[in-house]
């Protein structure tokens, strides 16, 4: 049985910095062995087809995992995930923010609309990526689409977070583009993958992104990780993403988040955080059946079905 690799299969080089700096997106390949991708798969899928009631949060129950599923608390402490995304943006340290599944069901024609996650998160600095990692073999028209060197515009758009969506849009945020728009541009240049299962990609906060149907005969599961980078200051407002267990009251504006929530996954120093205080669990109770009626991702798939 293959050990459990705990730094990158293979080195983050050069090469694949630049790809990020310009594209501010790169697809590093074999950076986890087949048994990190192995463990989840039963979870996942038990979460995303089975749509079984694990614990995890009624309004986001694609969230949060690592707090209920050992599998997943594992992979996002003790696997390479961290130090790979660090030394692609180029920071010294990796705190984890928080991880989701993305799961889109066989012959979907739901989309994901073109969106950049800038002003969904409560920090200022751009060193906030998300990793993308899919359980399954995922191919070209399948993947992920990013347009490359978007994360350059500096552009806060209005994202459609849930907080967002109960707000009037300010004078000085701009819509997300219109899809036709941006394919009508002679000089987009728009990047998409095949990928396996122990790849990742390491997306800007700043780039616009979108994700068509899945033509496959299986589900599309990818888990998406946040960390947080050097440059991470907290600047909430009021239209950010809600994160579970702390307040915009403890985003101290311009401290960089700390504590049990946000451990230490990687240093250049090799000091990091174990999962002994991380939470096991959230800070409220619900209602059964609960879920149907505040499911975040389906009035996400609402949202996108009168956009598309």
């Amino acid at each position: 049985m293959m050990t459990l690799n705990t730094t990158p299969l293979r080195a983050v080089t050069d090469e694949d910095r630049e790809t990020y700096a310009r594209d501010g997106v790169v697809c590093l390949r074999k950076v986890f062995n087949p048994e990190w991708i192995e463990s989840m798969i039963p979870a996942a899928r038990r979460i995303s087809v089975d749509e079984e009631d694990v614990g995890l949060l009624p309004s986001a129950p694609g969230r949060y995992m690592s707090r209920i599923i050992p599998e997943f608390r594992n992979f996002i402490f003790n696997s390479p995930m961290g130090q790979a995304a660090a030394e692609t943006i180029g920071s010294s340290t990796a705190r984890f923010f928080f991880e989701e599944i993305f799961a889109k069901p066989p012959k979907s024609d739901s989309k994901t609309l073109w969106h950049c996650d800038r002003m969904g998160w409560p920090v200022s600095g751009q060193m906030v990526p998300s990793i993308w990692i899919p359980l399954n073999p995922v191919a070209p028209e399948n993947s992920l689409e990013v347009l490359a060197g978007s994360h350059t515009q500096d552009v806060p758009y209005w994202l459609f977070s849930p907080n967002a969506r109960k707000m009037i849009k300010p004078d000085d945020r701009a819509p997300h583009p219109d899809e036709a728009k941006l394919r009508a541009d002679p000089d987009a240049r728009f990047l998409n993958w095949e990928m396996e299962p122990g790849d990742m990609l390491v997306i800007h906060p700043w780039v616009l992104h979108y994700s068509s149907g899945n033509t496959a005969d299986d589900w599309r599961i990818a888990i998406s990780a946040r960390i947080f980078g050097d440059d991470i200051s907290w600047a909430p407002r009021p239209d950010c993403l809600n994160i579970a267990g702390v307040s915009f009251d403890e985003m101290v504006e311009g401290n960089p988040p700390a504590g049990p929530l946000f451990p230490v996954l990687w240093s250049e120093d090799g000091t990091r955080d174990n999962d002994d205080n991380y939470p096991t669990g959230f800070a409220t109770t619900w209602q059964a059946q609960r879920r149907d009626t505040v499911n975040e991702d389906a009035l996400f798939s609402e949202l996108a079905k009168k956009a598309s």
